[in-house]
């Protein structure tokens, strides 16, 4: 438990710090950058990290930003992401996207301003900390998932521990929540190209139509939703429909695409064999048609908080800030179930606020109000962090 004395003296630090916090935010809202180029968004960081008395170490991926504040042999890894997703923004900020389809749509320039200031506050405060904190700033959670790659490359080797937030709509401002066990699904994409043969629409019976069978491949998707994968918290979702082009054209191909998210790292094997065994069936029932099958389970750990982990944000938030236990898993996915992988550690939602915009809409902006309440739970879990 901190002491109240101490606590005060946090607040203070990030109350100063906040209107830095809050420009930095804007300006890597503004200058969003996606994948593996988030090279300026680093440079935005790093200016400000800079005057502190934080060890730079060299960057992994060539984007990322890794340092750490303190002393000892104990590490604890604290991990923001910094990419933002190819989507067009429909808002009107005076600090909106300056990049014709790329957005900070996913919050992760909140979550990159918040560890930000977490490294600015610890700093002031470095002789309190029982462990080393590493800082890292991550390219390529969307999509990519580099957090695999950065921690085959060493990022976390030496850490004990590990800890992340995500802004999450739907959930009081500033308020924290999380659970132990699996918290975000592991998963990936799929990808149906059904083929037949194309011909006038005319005279259907001089081709092959693709599209029924594809049609019988896609309600037959949403039935193994309905029974059997939803009892295993999996899914296996339509996201994608896309045949022909003219009205008067049956075409060659018919192609659907979606995302497969599940909680047990097992399922995938599965969901693969079940999706199969349902084409085989739909394109048995017509002559000529046939079709191939991508299947790429590219996140495949789900995010699992350790005992641990979980009861020290739970501490950290009791006491810092509104605590709302989670009453299931998200099957949103994530990479950072690499670092709290075979580590102590944990994954928590900061809470954007009830009616706020969904992720991922083009209309969406990380919430500033809740900056400080995010530092001071990297705070609090770096400075009361027992081994």
């Amino acid at each position: 438990m901190l002491d109240p004395q101490l606590i005060d003296k946090l607040q203070k630090k990030i109350r100063e710090i906040l209107p830095e916090l809050i420009s930095l935010r804007r300006q890597i809202h503004s200058e969003p950058e996606t994948g593996l180029d988030t090279f300026n968004t680093s440079k935005k960081i790093k200016a400000v990290l800079s005057k502190t008395s934080m060890n730079f170490k060299a960057p992994l991926l060539g984007s990322d930003l890794i340092g750490e504040i303190g002393e000892g042999n104990t590490i604890i890894c604290f991990r923001a992401d910094m990419d933002a997703i190819s989507h067009e923004e429909s808002s009107d900020l005076p600090y909106k996207s300056l990049v014709p389809g790329v957005m900070h749509a996913c919050g992760h320039d909140g979550h990159a301003a918040i560890l930000t200031g977490a490294a600015l506050v610890l700093n002031e405060f470095r002789d309190h900390l029982p462990a080393r904190v590493r800082f890292v700033f991550q390219p390529g959670e969307e999509l990519i998932c580099a957090g695999k790659t950065m921690i085959e490359n060493g990022v976390c080797d030496d850490c004990e521990a590990a800890f992340a937030l995500h802004g999450w709509p739907g959930l009081p401002a500033g308020s924290i929540s999380t659970l132990e066990g699996p918290f975000f699904a592991a998963g990936g994409t799929f990808e149906i190209t059904v083929h037949g043969k194309s011909c006038h629409g005319a005279t259907p019976d001089k081709g092959i139509n693709p599209i029924p069978t594809a049609a019988k491949i896609a309600m037959g998707m949403q039935y193994l939703n309905d029974t059997a994968l939803r009892l295993n918290n999996s899914l296996a979702t339509v996201c994608v429909f896309e045949s022909g082009h003219l009205e008067n054209i049956i075409p060659d191909t018919a192609v659907i695409k979606g995302t497969v998210r599940f909680l047990d790292q097992g399922l995938g094997d599965i969901i693969e064999t079940a999706v199969r065994k349902l084409i085989d069936c739909a394109i048995a029932e017509q002559n000529g048609i046939r079709a191939d099958l991508k299947f790429d389970i590219s996140y495949d750990l789900p995010v699992v908080n350790t005992k641990k982990g979980y009861l020290a944000v739970k501490s950290a938030a009791e006491t810092h800030a509104a605590w709302i236990e989670a009453s299931s898993p998200t099957m949103a996915m994530e990479d950072f179930a690499y670092y709290l992988n075979g580590r102590e550690g944990a994954m928590f939602q900061l809470g954007l606020g009830e009616d706020y915009p969904a992720l991922h809409s083009s209309i969406f902006d990380f919430n500033d109000d809740v900056i400080g309440a995010g530092v001071m739970m990297f705070c609090a879990l770096a400075l009361d962090y027992r081994a």
